[in-house]
Parts: C-alpha cells; structure tokens; sequence
C-alpha cells in the first residue's frame, strides 16, 4: 500500500493538490495507479506542493457552470466577476508572446547618417552619461545620434539627477523594463522601512562610484539639462519616453513572463523597442511618492543633497532641485483597471502587427 499512496499523492499533487504528506489518506482512498517508470523523488515532490501552494503555474480558472471540477484546485468562478488582477495575469502573458514574435522584426531603423555620427571623434570633449539607467540611456542614445557619442581618454563623467521623487520613479521604471519586481507601493515600501534608498536612486552613490572610476575632479552633478546640453554643443537632451503610472506598470507584469521567452539581455531593449514607443504618452500622469512617505523621502533629499555639497563636485544647476516639493494628498500609483484598459488595446493591435504594418 505504500508506493500506491506514494502514486496518488503524485497524481493529486499534479492536479493542484495542497495536502501535506502527512495528511494524505493512508487508506484505498489515497491510493493511485503509477503513471512513470519510477516515483518521483521527495524533493520533487515537495517543491510542486510548494508550487502550488504559491499559486505559480496554476491551471486556467474554471467556468462557473462547470459540472465536472476537478477534485483539486480553484473552484468554478463566474469570468464576469474575475478581479482585474486575474485578468491583467493572463493579458500580460498574451502581450509577452506578442513582444517575443516582435523581436523576429526589430530592425535599426537609424539612418545611414546617424549611424555615422555615432562614431566617436577624438577631438571633441570626452564624457559619460551616469545616473538613473532609464534617463540615461535616453540621453547617452540622442547624443549619440548627434555625433556625440560617450567615452574618450579621461572622460569627465555627468551625473543626471532630479527632484528625488521623480528619480524614484525613474528608477522603478527601469526595473520594470530590466526585470520587472515589485509593484510601486512595494518598492517604495522596502526602501522607507529600512531607511535608505533603492540602490538605483542612490544619487551619492552613484557619485562615488564614478569618482571612484574616473576620479572625483571628473564627476559633474547635473541638475540643470539645459546647462549639460550647451556643454556638449548640442540644442537639448532627449527625453526618454513620457510613460503615465499605469503604463509603467503594464511593462512590469510584461517583463516577467517576457523573460521566459527571450534572452535576459535583450529584454530591456525589447521593451523599449515596442512598449516603451506604443505606450509613449500614455498611461495617466506621473508616478508620485504618497504623502506617507514624505519624511522618509524628505530626509534621503536633504541626506543626498549634503552628500553631493560635502564632496565638492561641481554643479551644472542648484542642488536644491534634489528637494522634493509637496506631495498629492492623491498619490499617482498604477490602478488595475487601467493598467487592463491599456492592456486591451495591445491586444486588439498587437505590437507585431503593428511592425509589419510599418515596415
């Protein structure tokens, strides 16, 4: 009776079953025939009861109305009465497969003279872009299509930065393009409970780290774009896309079920490539921090801002751009039935088609 116990404990736990070992019947009722040639190891199966009690990997809801429900699992729900969280579960991965088809058409869609002008020169002022990824990359990209790409012999590194509310937000946004990761709330959760920032808002950090690379006489705070632009001779930075909370928040439920379908170092660009342009300008506003966070955000301003004076970096600007202003008594955070909304209408215009449609 052991190894049968053993089967039917497998079966049901194939089915989305919970019951610890323990709790399994250990008469003919918890008994099941063999479907391998050897039973699975213990490790196997107590990692797919963990699986399941998680929720990952769980089999597609029942129809309400189902009069043959599995033993197991969820129960029957009525679709019409499905959270949009449900929903934007399954239209992320829709939209994920969508992507994934796109990469096939990602062409460079530069022309022949911006190619050309992304090639260095050598007599003209050496520099690299630093700073939050999701700004940066913007700038460092429109400079290069300028003709002024980054790098050189003893490069002064610029560093980009912000109203630390707004770095915040940029920041959660280039984890939602690089990994995905937690929800806004939580991001900012997990920082205020300890006391510091996430490390991709670290602005001193950053600093020393690029002093510490190029030496600190080459570290420029860059507070002020317009300044950085007349610098490096050319009419203004450009802007990475203008994304609105919800959109963000769409390509992070994206980007994870995209990672299981293209290689992790072409995620970002994917992204970018098809969300981050169809999504331009939509989305509602702004992220904002909520007000309950306003002390916690208030003192890593004014901590980032004395950081930066104390080490004597210059300054293209005012420090005190770093300093948040008042926050919304309504924070702007991702709503799911918006973030669904802007799912929908991936789905009936898929990114693909729209590719093959312009090409």
């Amino acid at each position: 009776m052991g190894r049968a116990r053993v089967w039917g404990w497998a079966a049901a736990l194939r089915e989305g079953s919970t019951t610890p070992w323990e709790e399994w019947p250990d008469d003919a009722s918890g008994e099941g025939p063999a479907f391998a040639d050897e039973l699975p190891g213990a490790q196997q199966l107590g990692l797919l009861r963990r699986l399941n009690l998680t929720g990952r990997g769980r089999r597609d809801l029942p129809v309400l109305g189902d009069d043959r429900p599995g033993p197991f699992g969820p129960r029957p729900v009525d679709p019409d009465a499905l959270p949009d969280g449900e929903l934007l579960r399954v239209a992320a991965a829709l939209i994920a497969d969508d992507v994934a088809a796109a990469a096939d058409e990602a062409v460079d869609e530069r022309s022949l003279g911006e190619r050309v002008r992304t090639v260095h020169r050598p007599w003209v002022r050496s520099f690299v872009v630093v700073g939050v990824q999701w700004r940066a990359d913007s700038v460092r990209a429109g400079l290069a299509a300028e003709g002024r790409p980054q790098g050189g012999r003893r490069p002064t590194a610029y560093l980009l930065a912000d109203d630390l509310g707004a770095v915040l937000a940029d920041a959660w946004t280039a984890r939602a393009f690089d990994q995905g990761g937690p929800t806004w709330p939580e991001f900012l959760r997990n920082s205020a409970s300890f006391g510091h920032l996430p490390p991709r808002a670290d602005l001193a950090r950053m600093a020393r780290s690029a002093a510490h690379k190029y030496g600190a006489d080459r570290v420029t705070v860059v507070l002020d774009p317009t300044q950085l632009a007349s610098e490096l001779g050319v009419p203004r930075l450009q802007e990475p896309p203008r994304l609105g909370a919800h959109a963000v928040d769409l390509v992070r439920r994206v980007g994870e079920p995209l990672g299981l379908l293209v290689d992790h170092a072409r995620r970002p660009g994917l992204l970018r490539a098809t969300l981050g342009r169809r999504l331009d300008g939509k989305g509602g506003a702004r992220l904002t921090v909520p007000p309950r966070h306003a002390v916690w955000l208030s003192t890593m301003a004014e901590r980032t801002r004395h950081d930066l004076a104390a080490a004597g970096y210059p300054v293209l600007g005012d420090l005190d751009r770093l300093l948040p202003g008042d926050l919304p008594e309504e924070p702007v955070v991702p709503v799911d039935a918006e973030v669904l909304a802007l799912a929908l209408g991936l789905l009936l215009d898929p990114v693909s088609a729209s590719q093959k449609e312009g090409a």
